[in-house]
């Protein structure tokens, strides 16, 4: 079997939950079979370029600003290519995008949940959107992907041949990291209380309320530091918030960060207090690493691997308890590694299992 190249669609490359995913599984496909590629809707560089083009992808930038345009520069791009599988990851707007590869004459097309919503605000226009998108997602892609069960209901509704492929990690580079230089590069003793939260800074991630827990925190006299790992464009407005409620040594913004793993042995609970989410793969790098985590019941339930370390609380309950649960949550005894490891192994969470899927899609679709 020849190489194929197979073009994901993306929004951007950065170092978010979708994309680490994406990236996780990049590092683990059979590159003797199958080798990526990327449309980007940006002009702006991005994090993981370096590493794409390390591995032999290419990437192609459409910065038209419109859905219309960006259709029509896609259709081109296309009609110039040889790709033979199309992977769409942008929720919705797939439809359109693979609508575009179908009449490119794109054999396999692929569209990819990653999220139970999309995040906007409905409107007559929204929902006139929404409605065509479903019925060219009933049209144009080959096959159907996601990373659960709840993303798979949102975007694919009453659709049963649906993949699921579970939010693929490196167990072992989690499960095994220690957190003692990273502590000690932070300057916090062994008796504070580490809170983290990973994820770009955008709305979504409702990182206003992850200040108001810090309050909290601060109010119950509790020695801690909240560490807030990511980048995006809601950062001046958090630290804005910080500023206001004089959290600055409290509340540290760490930027984005490659020791994740070492973060994550370090602290002593997540936060995760997001509107919404798919499948978030944090959560299933904090499990590895034997993280307590403490989320959004908004946040579907299957994230919980039964491994004792998710908890989950409503947006409607006040701060102060949410800081109460994650106190409680922080001095929790965990599983052990290997525990840990052989629980996400079986239910399929490493790399390699998530590649052998994949590979069986593109082999199929």
């Amino acid at each position: 079997m020849s190489m194929q190249r197979v073009l994901h669609i993306v929004g951007r490359m950065d170092r978010a939950g979708a994309e680490t995913m994406v990236m996780n599984l990049y590092r683990e496909i059979d590159r003797s079979q199958f080798q990526f590629d990327f449309v980007y809707f940006t002009a702006e560089p991005c994090d993981y370029d370096a590493e794409i083009e390390a591995l032999g992808g290419r990437i192609h930038r459409i910065a038209a600003g419109n859905p219309v345009a960006r259709f029509f520069a896609l259709l081109r791009l296309l009609r110039a290519g040889s790709w033979s599988v199309v992977h769409s990851h942008t929720l919705l707007s797939s439809g359109l995008h693979l609508a575009a590869a179908r009449m490119a004459g794109v054999p396999r097309r692929i569209a990819h949940a990653h999220s139970t919503r999309d995040g906007t605000t409905i409107s007559p226009t929204r929902g006139l959107y929404q409605r065509l998108m479903r019925r060219l997602l009933a049209w144009a892609p080959t096959s159907y992907v996601a990373c659960g069960k709840a993303a798979a209901g949102y975007l694919f509704p009453g659709r049963r041949n649906v993949t699921v492929i579970p939010n693929s990690i490196d167990i072992d580079r989690f499960a095994g990291a220690s957190g003692t230089h990273t502590r000690s590069e932070l300057d916090v003793s062994g008796d504070c209380m580490v809170v983290l939260q990973v994820g770009r800074h955008m709305p979504v991630k409702n990182h206003a309320f992850s200040v108001q827990v810090a309050v909290a925190l601060r109010e119950a006299g509790v020695d801690y530091r909240m560490l807030f790992v990511g980048t995006g464009p809601e950062q001046a407005a958090i630290e804005t918030l910080i500023q206001a409620h004089g959290l600055q040594d409290q509340v540290l913004l760490l930027g984005l960060r490659e020791d994740i793993p070492e973060l994550m042995a370090a602290a002593d609970v997540m936060l995760m207090p997001s509107l919404h989410e798919g499948f978030p793969v944090v959560l299933v790098e904090s499990q590895a690493a034997g993280l307590p985590a403490l989320v959004s019941s908004a946040i579907s339930p299957e994230v919980d691997l039964g491994l004792g370390l998710i908890e989950m609380v409503g947006l409607d309950v006040p701060a102060a308890l949410w800081a109460q649960a994650g106190r409680r949550m922080a001095v929790a005894r965990v599983p052990e590694q290997g525990v840990r490891s052989g629980a996400l192994a079986e239910r399929g969470f490493s790399s390699a299992s998530g590649a052998r899927l994949l590979e069986g899609v593109y082999g199929s679709a």
